[in-house]
C-alpha cells in the first residue's frame, strides 16, 4: 500500500476505534480489563507484548499511538520498547504512557510501523488523586513560574547532588533524603540523575552499598545497542515517586556526558539524536513534574548541532510542553530570545569583566547574581541553576563563600524575579545524606543555619506578599550604595527591598497610604511593626532597626 493511501486510511481507523461502543480493552487488543482510573495530571501507563522477532526493536519499528480526549481533541504520541518489562534488556515488552490534562473518558489506539497487528484501549481521568500540572511561564507575569501557566508556585529548590545515589536502595533514598527535603518544604530539586551518564562513585557513603555501578545510559556512540534499561527502571522510579509528591525535577547534567566524561552528544549522527530524543520523550514527558528539559551545564545556546538542536528536537516531540533550557555560564549575552527555550538557567560570570580571572573575586557577590538574574530575563522565568554563593558543595572553597553570602545571594535572585536552587552539601566525592557535611536538617551540619534563611525568605515570598504579581524594580530605590540595595515591586500594592547591613535607603512609592510596614530580619526572622507611611511626589526615606543585621522591608497598602 503505498505512502497516500496509508495516511488516508490512518485516520478513518481512528475515527472507528474511537467510538465508544467498540472499544472493550486496554493495552493488548485480546485482553478484555476494567477500565483504569488515573488522576488529572497524572501518569497513565499500560503495556503491551509485540511477539515479532527484530534485530533492534529500538531502531526496526515504532509503535504510534492516538490519545482522543474528553473533548474530542486528538493528540499523536507513542510507545516505547522496554526490554522484559523489569529493567532486563532481553524480552517483547512494550509501553504507552500519557499525562492527561482533561478530566473524563479518554480513548487511545495504538498500531505498529510494520503493519503488525495493533489494538485500542481505555482509561478514566479523574479529579481524585490530581497532580498539580506542569510548571509553566506564569501567563500573567513570566518572571516567575506556575503550574499549567497559571497557578503560581514559588519554587523552593535545593541541589540533589547523587549522581551514583540511582544504584542505592531507592527506599533508603526516599527516606533519608527526599523525604527530610519534602518535610522542610522544598518542591523542586536539581538532580544529576536525569539523564544518566557520569560521575557514578557520588554516591551517599552513609547509606548501604551500590547495588550496581553500571549506571550509563548506553555507551558512546551506541546508544541503541547498549541501552541500559535497568537505568532507565531506577531513574522512573526517583522520578515517578517524587511525581506522586508534586516535586518538580530540573536535569542538570543534561544528556552530553562529555561535560564529565561520559556519552559525547557530538558522537551521535543526526539521525540518533532524533531517535533518542524521541525515545526519551516517549519514556520521560508523561511526567508531569520533569520541570527542565537541558543540555548540560555551561554552553553557548546557538550550537545547531548541540543544545539548540536538542531543545528544537525536544520542542518537536515533547506534546506536553514541559519546560526547556540550555545553562548559560555568561548570561550578560544570551540565547533565551530563542522559542527553542522557555525558560533561563544562568550562572554568575562575566558580569563585571569579560575575562573569568578578572572577575573571579566577585562570584561570591550578591550583585553578580542578582544582575545575572536580571540580564537573563528574555520574557520568560530566570532559573539560578548555579550560583557561585549558593554552592556549599562546589563554589564556596573556590571563591571564599560563606553563609552570608548565600544568604544575599538568595535574596538577591529573589528581588531581581528569578528563583533559585542551592546546596548545604560538603564534596563532590564525600557525598552524605547525615552527619556535617549532609542534608542541612540537624544539628551538626552548620548550613542548618543557611536552611533556616531560606525558610525565612520562603516563608516572606509565600506568605507576606502576592510574589507572582511582582517584578524587579530597582530604578523605584536612590540614595544607597549602587548594586548593593534591590527592589522587588508592585507599583502601588506591595514592594519588598532587600536592605543588608541595614543599609538606609528611598523608595519611590506611588501616592497613596501603606498601612502595612514590616521589617524582618533576614537572619533571624525577626519582625518589627513601622510606623504608616503617606506617599506622595518625593521618595519616601527608610532607615532600618539597626545595622547590625541584613533587613528586609515589606510595604503594603
Amino acid at each position: 500500500m503505498n505512502r497516500f493511501y496509508k495516511k488516508l486510511l490512518w485516520p478513518i481507523l481512528a475515527f472507528l476505534l474511537f467510538q465508544p461502543t467498540l472499544i472493550q480493552a486496554e493495552g493488548n487488543p485480546s485482553k478484555t480489563s476494567s477500565v483504569e482510573e488515573v488522576g488529572i495530571y497524572r501518569l497513565f501507563e499500560t503495556q503491551i507484548t509485540n511477539s515479532k522477532k527484530y534485530g533492534n526493536p529500538f531502531t526496526e519499528v515504532t509503535l504510534e499511538v492516538q490519545f482522543q480526549a474528553p473533548s474530542g481533541r486528538l493528540i499523536e504520541f507513542w510507545g516505547f520498547f522496554d526490554g522484559d518489562g523489569q529493567g532486563g534488556a532481553e524480552g517483547n515488552i512494550w509501553k504507552i504512557r500519557f499525562l492527561p490534562e482533561e478530566t473524563g473518558t479518554w480513548t487511545y489506539v495504538y498500531r505498529w510501523s510494520d503493519g503488525s497487528e495493533g489494538g485500542k484501549g481505555t482509561f478514566e481521568c479523574t479529579p481524585e488523586n490530581a497532580g498539580k500540572g506542569i510548571l509553566q511561564p506564569y501567563n500573567q507575569n513570566p518572571h516567575w513560574l506556575a503550574y499549567n501557566g497559571t497557578d503560581p508556585v514559588w519554587l523552593k529548590s535545593y541541589y540533589e547532588t547523587g549522581h551514583g545515589s540511582l544504584g542505592q536502595d531507592f527506599d533508603w533514598i526516599k527516606e533519608n533524603v527526599y523525604q527530610p527535603l519534602i518535610d522542610h518544604g522544598y518542591n523542586h530539586l536539581q538532580v544529576n540523575w536525569l539523564l544518566s551518564l557520569c560521575c557514578f562513585k557520588q554516591y551517599y557513603l552513609d547509606g548501604p552499598e551500590p547495588e550496581t555501578l553500571d549506571l550509563a545510559l548506553y555507551k558512546e556512540g551506541k546508544p541503541f545497542s547498549t541501552m541500559n534499561m535497568e537505568v532507565w527502571h531506577r531513574m522512573e522510579q526517583h522520578l515517578g515517586w517524587l511525581n506522586t509528591q508534586d516535586v518538580g525535577v530540573h536535569m542538570f547534567l543534561g544528556v552530553d556526558g562529555s561535560q564529565n566524561e561520559g556519552p559525547a552528544w557530538e558522537k551521535l549522527t543526526p539521525e540518533q539524536k532524533d531517535q533518542f530524543v524521541k525515545y526519551m520523550v516517549a519514556r520521560l514527558a508523561p511526567f508531569a513534574n520533569l520541570a527542565g528539559w537541558n543540555f548540560v551545564w555551561e554552553v553557548p545556546g546557538d550550537r545547531e548541532s548541540h543544545e539548540l538542536g536538542f531543545a528544537r528536537l525536544v520542542q518537536k516531540y515533547d506534546v506536553f510542553d514541559h519546560l526547556r533550557t540550555y545553562e548559560d555560564e555568561f548570561p550578560r549575552e544570551n540565547e533565551y530570545q530563542r522559542n527553542e527555550y522557555s525558560f533561563a538557567a544562568v550562572e554568575n560570570h562575566q558580569i563585571a569583566a569579560p575575562d573569568k580571572d578578572q572577575e573571579r573575586h566577585l562570584w561570591r557577590s550578591a550583585w553578580t547574581h542578582h544582575m545575572a538574574c536580571l540580564l537573563g530575563y528574555e520574557g520568560k522565568p530566570v532559573f539560578m541553576s548555579e550560583g557561585n554563593a549558593l554552592w556549599r558543595r562546589f563554589w564556596h572553597e573556590r571563591v571564599g563563600a560563606d553563609q552570608d553570602d548565600l544568604r544575599r545571594g538568595a535574596w538577591a535572585c529573589a528581588t531581581a524575579g528569578a528563583s533559585f536552587t542551592w546546596n548545604g552539601h560538603a564534596k563532590e566525592y564525600e557525598l552524605y545524606a547525615g552527619g556535617p557535611s549532609g542534608l542541612p536538617f540537624n544539628d551538626q551540619n552548620p548550613f542548618q543555619t543557611s536552611e533556616k534563611y531560606i525558610q525565612i525568605l520562603a516563608k516572606v515570598m509565600q506568605d507576606k506578599v502576592d510574589f507572582y504579581q511582582m517584578k524587579p524594580h530597582d530604578e523605584l530605590l536612590a540614595h544607597h550604595q549602587v548594586l548593593r540595595v534591590y527592589a522587588l515591586a508592585q507599583p502601588g500594592q506591595q514592594y519588598v527591598v532587600f536592605a543588608p547591613g541595614g543599609e538606609s535607603f528611598s523608595l519611590q512609592l506611588e501616592k497613596g497610604a501603606y498601612s502595612k510596614i514590616t521589617w524582618i530580619d533576614s537572619k533571624s526572622g525577626e519582625e518589627i511593626t513601622g510606623s504608616q507611611v503617606q506617599a506622595g511626589e518625593n521618595p519616601v526615606n527608610f532607615q532600618a532597626p539597626n545595622q547590625e543585621t541584613d533587613w528586609v522591608l515589606v510595604v503594603k497598602k
